[in-house]
């Protein structure tokens, strides 16, 4: 479907955002709390990358049982436009190194010696335990349930009413989604300066949809952007 304006396309059908919209919040606040207070409760626990599969498995599951149409759909338009996706994806990662730079100065000019982003070190201490599956995680499944629900989703269905709340509103949900807990843990809202650091991949991953209308191109740039760090972690 194309946008009323500029050269968008966002193929999620009206049933997809309804159920998308739906879904987020359950993988986003739900599902983590339950997770945890299974681990609390089971006889043995749940180990820390046991729980981290559980919960890209099920957000995997449901975007391609759910959302298999929007997926193949926007492959087709990846392969119709590969030139373009191809330079938008090289464009978007110079891009995102540029504001990443940007972000932890301003990260170091506020925190100074402060302790690493927290979810950094829960990443090397699962990479630590089980390399293997949580490179898979990381780099392959994670970045597809990520992009289907916060650009294809909330980027996606806002942008055609409103540009500017689209951008905001899925940075926003983005950066917040991969901090919340540790201000549930820190009992303080002090980690919420760490969203920083997300926001320029949130940025760039909704402005490479944008120029692309293909969910796949966010999705391989976020799986580079993810496997490089992966590396920069190691």
């Amino acid at each position: 479907m194309k946008a009323a304006s500029g050269d968008f396309l966002n193929t999620l059908s009206g049933p997809q955002r309804l159920a998308g919209w739906i879904y987020l919040p359950f993988h986003a606040v739900v599902l983590p709390l339950f997770l945890a207070i299974l681990r609390a409760y089971l006889p043995d626990g749940l180990s820390d990358v046991a729980v981290n599969t559980v919960y890209f498995a099920l957000g995997f599951i449901f975007c391609i049982s759910v959302m298999w149409r929007f997926l193949r759909g926007a492959f087709d338009l990846l392969l119709d436009r590969l030139a373009k996706c191809a330079v938008a994806l090289v464009f978007g990662y110079l891009g995102y190194d540029l504001l990443a730079y940007l972000a932890a100065g301003v990260l170091f000019a506020v925190l100074g010696d402060m302790p690493s982003n927290p979810n950094d070190q829960a990443v090397i201490e699962l990479m630590n335990e089980a390399p293997g599956p949580v490179t898979g995680l990381v780099i392959f499944i994670g970045p597809v349930v990520e992009e289907v629900l916060f650009r294809g989703v909330v980027f996606g269905s806002l942008r055609d009413k409103s540009r500017a709340l689209a951008y905001i509103l899925s940075m926003v949900i983005f950066s917040v989604c991969h901090i919340w807990q540790y201000v549930l843990i820190a009992m303080s809202w002090t980690p919420l300066i760490y969203m920083l650091p997300y926001i320029p991949a949130a940025y760039v991953l909704a402005r490479t949809y944008e120029k692309t209308g293909s969910i796949w191109t966010p999705i391989f740039l976020h799986m580079l952007i993810n496997g490089l760090a992966l590396l920069v972690l190691g």
